[in-house]
């Protein structure tokens, strides 16, 4: 299997239950992004759609003023603000942030662990998938609109460098097996096109964000997920996820 970078980033969720009125409080996490396309400059993804109106949303955008917003780009955010809902003649329904309030914030389960490979070189690796408990299907049988993503980041805290150098563009490697039996043992890298390396300074992270395909994890079941470096195999952390559905 192979899968393309999606995203220098971190990410959140959001539960699939809440039910949003026009103009209610809400608080959410997710990655703050620069929008694509239209009025507004800034968006928050969900990797587990917010529900408003029966339409499940997986990103909102952001209106209005935002105190240093520029420092959260690509982050793992928490916003409290008001949801102000639209919808157009057919009856797409959309939503906005209104001049929220934000505050970095750790993915809710994440493993980290600590690679010394010398006096002068150790770093923290980090992993989590969110959500960490998800279902492809509502009760419904249709779509959840889940899209899970794989959060995996590099700080270095040595003295050195870290340098990385890349064969054929790939990226991070990923290894994903069912503790179930007989159901899926499954590895793909992802590629990050014209990145054959990089050099993590010391104090800096290195962040990616991979999303999690249907097939990856295609059945109810507890799965172990292992990401790493490429070309460098000690850079890696592993953890346990849930498909309910």
């Amino acid at each position: 299997m192979r899968a393309t970078l999606w995203l220098l980033a971190v990410l959140g969720r959001v539960s699939l239950a809440a039910q949003v009125a026009t103009d209610t409080t809400v608080t959410l996490t997710g990655i703050l992004k620069a929008a694509p396309a239209g009025p507004s400059r800034w968006g928050l993804f969900l990797p587990a759609p917010l529900v408003v109106r029966g339409a499940r949303l997986n990103w909102l955008v952001i209106e209005g003023e935002v105190r240093n917003i520029d420092n959260y780009r690509d982050r793992f955010v928490e916003m409290s603000a008001p949801v102000r809902l639209r919808s157009d003649s057919t009856g797409h329904v959309d939503a906005a942030l209104v001049e929220p309030r934000l505050k970095e914030r750790d993915p809710q389960v994440m493993v980290r662990r600590t690679v010394q490979l010398s006096v002068t070189q150790r770093a923290t690796v980090s992993l989590a998938v969110e959500p960490s408990r998800f279902a492809w299907h509502d009760s419904t049988g249709g779509p959840s609109g889940v899209q899970p993503m794989l959060l995996f980041a590099v700080v270095n805290h040595g003295d050195t460098p870290i340098r990385v150098f890349f064969s054929r563009n790939e990226v991070f490697c990923v290894h994903v097996q069912s503790l179930e039996p007989d159901l899926v043992d499954t590895t793909w890298a992802v590629l990050g096109p014209g990145v054959p390396y990089f050099s993590i300074r010391m104090g800096d992270r290195y962040l990616g964000v991979i999303e999690l395909p249907p097939p990856a994890a295609p059945r109810p079941g507890r799965y172990r997920i292992r990401v790493e470096l490429c070309a460098r195999s000690e850079y890696a952390a592993e953890l346990t996820f849930d498909v309910t559905g």
